[in-house]
């Protein structure tokens, strides 16, 4: 795949996204320096493609995508797929991974031990995984259990459906819509300690750990955090903040050495 394929990273938002590309690559790029051939890249639970996906293939990658939700895949495979990118319903047998990306998954997961043990099997010598995960106690899962007490996003979808019909117009159209797997909730509420003995418990250890965005849920970005100035305050100041006061983590493992 040409490395104009590549998309150019998109602006910055509430949720630190272009932030947490930008970790996930770079990640691969020194994983990249002094290594000769193609990377061989898993990203487990790609789902559309179009929000970290995309932004990985290029020059050098070959490129599996892997995710249960059907709509979801076959979306990514008519706008993203080609010869060096393919996606899957399960990880393809055979291949022998030297990056595995989780991008907002584990958190997702029943059994994400089991998941990683599996994921370790296939993961070649010396090769990396690379993630991304809420705070399980931070601003953004705090802010939605907030707003699960409060109801104001159901008020808000109430008072839009009530002045539709008021003002007689239809409800937006979902054609051509992006599908994405909404039924697929937050199951795991990760605390930093519980993150690294999850990681250790799945046969990896972590080399680096960083901070993505301070706040950042559907209420802070709908009232507070208008415009991509502030996001990207907002994505910065995390920086300067204790691991806990964020919404976000972001981590780099490797596999544990079964002789240590």
């Amino acid at each position: 795949m040409a490395e104009t394929r590549r998309s150019p990273l998109p602006p910055e938002n509430v949720y630190g996204h272009t932030k947490k590309l930008r970790f996930i690559l770079d990640a691969i790029r020194s994983f990249r320096e002094g290594r000769a051939g193609p990377v061989r890249l898993l990203d487990f639970g790609c789902g559309n493609g179009s929000a970290v996906s995309q932004f990985l293939m290029g020059e050098g990658i070959r490129y599996h995508g892997v995710d249960i939700h059907e709509p979801s895949l076959e979306y990514a495979r008519r706008h993203f797929g080609g010869a060096d990118a393919t996606f899957h319903d399960h990880v393809p047998p055979g291949v022998l991974f030297d990056v595995i990306v989780y991008a907002d998954v584990l958190e997702h997961l029943d059994d994400p031990v089991s998941v990683l043990r599996e994921h370790a099997s296939v993961l070649a010598p010396g090769g990396m995984i690379v993630g991304a995960v809420p705070n399980g106690y931070g601003p953004f899962e705090n802010e939605k259990r907030l707003d699960a007490v409060l109801g104001v996003s159901r008020l808000l979808r109430l008072g839009g459906r009530v002045r539709r019909a008021v003002l007689r117009r239809p409800a937006p159209t979902r054609a051509g819509a992006i599908p994405y797997n909404i039924d697929s909730g937050h199951v795991q509420f990760y605390t930093r300690g519980s993150l690294f003995r999850t990681l250790k418990r799945g046969g990896f250890r972590v080399e680096r750990f960083a901070n993505g965005a301070f706040l950042g849920a559907p209420l802070s970005e709908r009232f507070l955090l208008r415009g991509e100035r502030i996001a990207r305050a907002n994505a910065r100041v995390a920086d300067l903040l204790p691991w806990w006061a964020v919404s976000a983590w972001y981590f780099t493992a490797r596999a544990e050495d079964p002789g240590g």
